[in-house]
């Protein structure tokens, strides 16, 4: 007898296959896209949530307002493709070949996001041999981290108010601390 999570997944695959026309207001998500070949297309308003993109070939393209909630690139080549007003949130990268201008425009809002996204793109250009992406990303993850930790002891936002009660807050003060002495002592 097949679970009904898995029997409700909804998971397409699409397999060696090219895309030949641009892409409007479109919804392409929780697919699994293996060796998909794209070629200098543009995508706007694309849904692509929770999908996987595995050895990719996606050159030259744009992606204007498209919505990668929680995909997955693994292998892909993103080559001279370009990122404009795009939602990385819990996004992770393997492998893939990605300009990093996307830490400078696509970033996630909210700085746990942030250092997570420049996190996984970090460990992702360290994988390709790029020490300056990796330094950059590595840059954006802290800046995105002291801000985090401090936004968490001393913000009175509703949602690190919410979050973080009590002793999570001396928590938080004490990882800040933490943070701030080693920032001190290494000089990130």
């Amino acid at each position: 007898m097949r679970s009904p999570v898995l029997a409700d997944s909804g998971r397409q695959s699409e397999i060696d296959k090219k895309i030949t026309a641009d892409a409007n207001n479109c919804s392409m998500s929780n697919r699994l896209f293996v060796r998909l070949v794209a070629k200098s297309r543009k995508f706007t308003k694309v849904d692509f949530k929770y999908s996987v993109f595995d050895g990719c070939y996606l050159r030259n393209c744009k992606f204007d307002s498209c919505d990668f909630t929680g995909c997955r690139f693994i292998n892909t080549n993103l080559h001279g493709s370009g990122f404009s007003g795009s939602n990385f949130q819990y996004a992770s990268f393997e492998k893939t070949v990605i300009d990093v201008s996307i830490l400078d425009t696509e970033c996630p809002g909210p700085e746990n996001l942030k250092a997570r996204f420049a996190r996984s793109l970090r460990t992702n250009y360290q994988q390709l041999g790029d020490a300056a992406g990796a330094n950059k990303a590595m840059k954006v993850e802290l800046e995105a981290s002291e801000a985090h930790l401090h936004k968490a002891w001393a913000s009175k936002e509703s949602y690190y108010r919410y979050k973080y009660r009590g002793w999570e807050r001396v928590k938080a003060f004490l990882e800040w601390v933490e943070f701030e002495i080693l920032d001190y002592v290494w000089g990130h």
